[in-house]
């Protein structure tokens, strides 16, 4: 296909799309700068191993204590509201942590925002491995988790909201989602490993071994919980180290050359870039997709052990399910990038099926909790699998069409925007499960029918999303816009309006 019959072609799906017809004109005008401009650098692949350390470390450490629960409580004599406590503190202080991000990334860069986490974290780690190594560990150890959690709260932000920052700024256009897929499945993976590492270093002790209302020294266990609760956190603590050592090797704010034409592209700013946000419908759209699958996901597996013991599956059985389930995400999300950035004109139509399928799996798996259909582990199993890997395997789908919908908004101004939605939809789940009476635990099984509406829910809004192609029509042209004013990227906020253009010499 020639350039004149690449640009016809995307032109027409602008005119498809409602655009205005000043707006294909002035893109029409625009200088194009030869390819060659642009290109990738082999550093790339550097800062996307940063992040995602930093996304599977912060995930890693907000998900500590909850896997070993049983051991806190029996060893240490821990209450279950303590252990509540510090796995609520993640998501409490993500929401100032990510109300702060994108203020910074507007008044410094990305490099100056990415020390200041990761030196945050690296402080958060030095205070875990003093804690255990110092002093004894049963004496504050309490003390030092709720610090270490409120830190890694602030410091949740990061991660999430520089996923398409990094994919747009760093990366070509087909790999953009193939790396929004790589992130989300390391900080999904960061979540899944507790599961299985906690309980093997600190197994649940037997009953007759333990002393009631007695301490640590006064217990006596054939295991060394003190050791074992050394390494654990010891190796946790490091591994937070680890992240300020790899910022300060290399992390510019920017690579060295601009990997596509919206990469170069001015952005608004901070201020602007909420008001317009506030008007974009397309995006509010994406953003209560997200929320409504990811966030209540999230808030449901918090309950899943007591919801599925209720139905004949043990706690052990729902471990394994849940971690099972976090797992397949990784796969979900890598064939859903590729996809997307194969095809990227089909990215509505992806996220319709991929949500309708995941709401009927999902919908099998609550049928089989209900007892609506005859018991059967293999489909329970399946369904469950099926149904988690569709709906958080779309998410690089929904944060490119994010980031799509809200252009020249800053991208780490709409990821923070749309992870912000996904943590306060989780925080609603969990004030739910604190209502007496409403759901408690011998009625927390209602949670299952919230689950399905939201589902439901997300289908519906997917249909009425309204797909944009600009970013595609600019960076298939090698078009630099310098100038551009907003409200010509969307013929469904209005119409009419001058357009002006200043394209940056070659």
């Amino acid at each position: 296909m020639t350039r004149s019959e690449d640009r016809d072609r995307l032109f027409r799906s602008a005119s498809e799309n409602d655009f205005t017809a000043s707006f294909r004109s002035v893109l029409s005008s625009c200088q194009i700068l030869p390819r060659e401009v642009f290109r990738t650098t082999p550093a790339r692949w550097y800062i996307l191993f940063t992040l995602c350390w930093m996304g599977f470390i912060q995930n890693f450490i907000g998900n500590t204590w909850g896997p070993i629960t049983e051991v806190m409580k029996k060893v240490y004599l821990w209450s279950d509201e303590r252990v509540s406590m510090l796995a609520l503190w993640t998501p409490v202080f993500f929401v100032p942590g990510a109300l702060v991000f994108p203020w910074l990334m507007a008044a410094t860069n990305m490099r100056t925002v990415m020390l200041i986490n990761s030196s945050l974290l690296a402080l958060s780690g030095i205070i875990k491995i003093l804690s255990v190594t110092v002093i004894p560990v049963d004496n504050y150890l309490i003390y030092t988790a709720h610090v270490t959690q409120i830190i890694n709260g602030l410091c949740g932000a990061a991660p999430f909201s520089s996923i398409m920052y990094i994919s747009v700024n760093w990366f070509p256009v087909k790999e953009q989602l193939v790396v929004a897929g790589i992130i989300i499945s390391c900080i999904n993976v960061g979540v899944a490993v507790p599961f299985i590492l906690g309980p093997s270093l600190l197994p649940e002790p037997n009953v007759t071994d333990i002393l009631l209302n007695k301490t640590l020294e006064e217990n006596h266990f054939d295991y060394d919980y003190e050791s074992y609760m050394r390494w654990y956190l010891v190796i946790q603590g490091v591994c937070m180290l680890l992240c300020l050592v790899f910022t300060l090797i290399y992390f510019p704010s920017r690579p060295r050359y601009a990997p596509t034409a919206t990469a170069v592209t001015a952005r608004l700013d901070f201020l602007e870039g909420i008001k317009i946000l506030l008007k974009r419908g397309n995006f509010w759209l994406a953003v209560l997709m997200f929320s409504l699958t990811t966030g209540t996901f999230n808030g449901y597996g918090l309950t899943l052990d007591t919801i599925v013991t209720k139905s004949g599956i043990s706690q052990s059985q729902a471990g394994y399910i849940g971690f099972a389930a976090l797992l397949s995400c990784v796969p979900a999300n890598l064939i859903v990038g590729a996809l997307g950035g194969t095809f990227p004109t089909r990215k509505k139509l992806m996220t319709i099926i991929i949500l309708i399928t995941g709401t009927v799996s999902m919908a099998v798996f609550v049928a089989e909790l209900e007892y609506w259909l005859p018991r059967s582990m293999p489909v329970v199993w399946v369904s469950v699998i099926l149904g988690v890997m569709c709906l958080t395997g779309c998410a690089p789908l929904l944060f490119d069409m994010s980031t799509e919908s809200s252009h020249p908004v800053s991208e780490d101004l709409s990821s923070t925007v749309m992870v912000l939605g996904n943590q306060l939809m989780s925080l609603i789940f969990i004030a739910l499960i604190q209502i007496p009476h409403l759901v408690d635990a011998e009625h927390r099984d209602k949670l299952n029918f919230v689950l399905l509406g939201s589902f439901s829910l997300s289908v519906l809004l997917s249909i009425l999303y309204r797909p944009t192609h600009v970013r595609e029509m600019i960076d298939a042209n090698s078009i630099t816009v310098d100038q551009l004013d907003y409200r010509s990227f969307q013929q469904v906020e209005n119409a009419g309006y001058s357009i002006e253009v200043s394209c940056i010499e070659s």
